[in-house]
């Protein structure tokens, strides 16, 4: 079962707005930059074969068809190219955007030719075939991933640049999979919504592979966010 919130009866929600900031415009600049000087494509999409996996915790096999799947969560900037009234902060152009609903999300999604995942497609494309706890393997490893166990420089709990943390890539090369923020997924749980992925507020028991989250549709987080997929020509 997945924790649940509703709006502002969310009590780790609020915390999270006192703690971090009611949106990545107010944030501080990040200050784990990226050590490679290479260029990054943050619209890279990386495709994921189909075939069977182990779903779950209870690790279910599922099979599902090849699809595509967004390398990096949506950023500010590219958020902001279709939705003209997102402002932001302009060092924070490439953290993820926070405070979408799933029809925000959808929305964006559709104006790119593609969609949100499933959450099996998502959990898929974080863990791979053989079952893992995290992306990287069954071992938690706090450089690895954006969590409340994430060395902040004294700066307070914050989303980081996507990407920050290339050893905690999957299997398929997708990054940020384990934390930073919580990603909606088209799956439902009676009214509620699924998201995947833990994020910077929660710790390690949140940041796995089979950790949900289930919101009503309508809601928006500066925890959450999301990437888009699409189905493989």
């Amino acid at each position: 079962m997945g924790i649940r919130f509703t709006g502002n009866k969310a009590i780790f929600g609020l915390l999270a707005v006192l703690v971090a900031g009611a949106s990545n415009a107010g944030a501080e600049p990040d200050k784990h930059p990226a050590k490679s000087g290479k260029a990054v494509n943050y619209d890279e999409m990386v495709s994921v074969p189909a075939g069977k996996f182990a779903f779950g915790k209870d690790k279910k096999e599922t099979t599902l068809p090849a699809f595509m799947i967004d390398k990096y969560e949506t950023t500010n900037k590219q958020y902001a190219k279709f939705n003209l009234d997102h402002k932001y902060d302009p060092t924070m152009a490439n953290f993820p955007v926070t405070m979408v609903s799933f029809e925000d999300a959808k929305s964006h999604c559709e104006a790119l030719d593609k969609r949100l995942p499933s959450e099996q497609e998502w959990e898929k494309a974080a863990r791979g075939t053989d079952g893992r706890t995290y992306p990287w393997g069954s071992e938690f490893k706090e450089s690895y991933a954006v969590t409340s166990e994430t060395d902040f420089e004294g700066h307070p709990p914050q989303p980081l640049r996507v990407g920050t943390h290339a050893k905690g890539k999957s299997p398929y090369g997708v990054m940020d999979m384990s934390g930073n923020v919580w990603e909606w997924t088209t799956s439902y749980e009676e009214r509620y919504s699924i998201l995947k992925g833990g994020s910077f507020f929660e710790d390690r028991e949140m940041a796995t592979t089979t950790s949900r989250l289930r919101s009503i549709p309508d809601d928006s987080k500066d925890y959450v966010g999301f990437r888009c997929a699409k189905d493989a020509k």
